[in-house]
C-alpha cells in the first residue's frame, strides 16, 4: 500500500512539474524539407545498384545453360532458345545502359521507372524460361529458378523504392506550396519625393501700394 501511495505521489509530483526542456528542444525537432527527398533518393540508388547485380549474374547464368539437350519438344526448345537470346541481349547492353542514365541523377523518377518496366518486362521471359527447363527435368532448371528469384527481390525493391521517391517528392510539393501561401504579402511601394531644390520661377518684386484710410470728420475731394 505505500509503494502505491509513493508511485502515485511521484507521477503527480512529474505531473505538475515544469518541463522547459520539452520545448527549447521542440524546434530541433523540426525535420528538414529535402531530408526524405535525400533519403528516397539514396534507396533508389540503391535499389539500382541490386538490379545492376541481378542483371550480371543472369547474364553469366545464361550463358553456361545449354536449351538444346532440354528433354523438349523441337518447337518449344526453339522458342526457348528466342527467349534466351533475347534476355542475353538486354542484360548484356538495353538495361546497363538504363541503369547508367538512372544513376545519374537518382532524384529523377523517370529514368528509374524505365529500368523497372525493363525489369518487369524481363521478369516474364525468365520465368517462362524458368518453368520450360522445371518440365523438360533440365539441370538448368535449380540455376534459372535461383536467377528468377533474384530478379524477382530487386525488381521488389526498386519497385519499394519508386514509390517512396514519388511520396518524398509529393510532399516537397505540398511543403512549397504552402510556404507560398503561408509567405506574407510584399510591403506598399512608397512614393519617393526628389527635391530638385528652390523653384526656378522668379517672384515679383512689385509692390503693393495701400491708399491710405480717410481722417474722421473730413469730406473726400469731389
Amino acid at each position: 500500500m505505500s509503494l502505491r501511495l509513493t508511485l502515485a505521489a511521484l507521477v503527480f509530483t512529474l505531473l505538475l512539474a515544469p518541463q522547459p526542456l520539452v520545448h527549447a528542444a521542440a524546434p530541433q525537432n523540426a525535420v528538414n524539407p529535402a531530408q526524405p527527398r535525400n533519403q528516397a533518393s539514396l534507396a533508389l540508388g540503391n535499389a539500382l545498384q541490386q538490379v545492376s547485380i541481378a542483371a550480371a549474374h543472369l547474364r553469366r547464368a545464361l550463358d553456361s545453360i545449354n536449351v538444346p539437350k532440354w528433354k523438349a519438344p523441337g518447337d518449344v526448345r526453339q522458342t526457348t532458345l528466342s527467349d534466351v537470346d533475347s534476355m542475353q541481349r538486354d542484360v548484356a547492353d538495353t538495361l546497363p545502359n538504363l541503369i547508367n542514365t538512372a544513376l545519374a541523377d537518382p532524384a529523377k523518377i523517370s529514368p528509374a521507372f524505365s529500368v523497372y518496366r525493363n525489369v518487369d518486362a524481363l521478369y516474364d521471359v525468365l520465368l517462362r524460361v524458368s518453368e520450360t527447363a522445371q518440365l523438360a527435368g533440365s539441370n538448368d532448371a535449380r540455376l534459372l529458378e535461383d536467377q528468377r528469384a533474384a530478379l524477382e527481390d530487386s525488381r521488389t525493391q526498386l519497385g519499394a523504392a519508386l514509390l517512396q521517391s514519388s511520396q518524398a517528392q509529393d510532399a516537397e510539393v505540398m511543403h512549397l506550396r504552402a510556404t507560398a501561401v503561408a509567405a506574407p504579402p510584399p510591403p506598399p511601394s512608397t512614393k519617393t519625393v526628389i527635391d530638385d531644390g528652390p523653384s526656378t520661377k522668379p517672384k515679383s518684386t512689385k509692390k503693393r501700394v495701400h491708399k491710405p484710410a480717410p481722417q474722421p470728420g473730413t469730406t473726400p475731394p469731389q
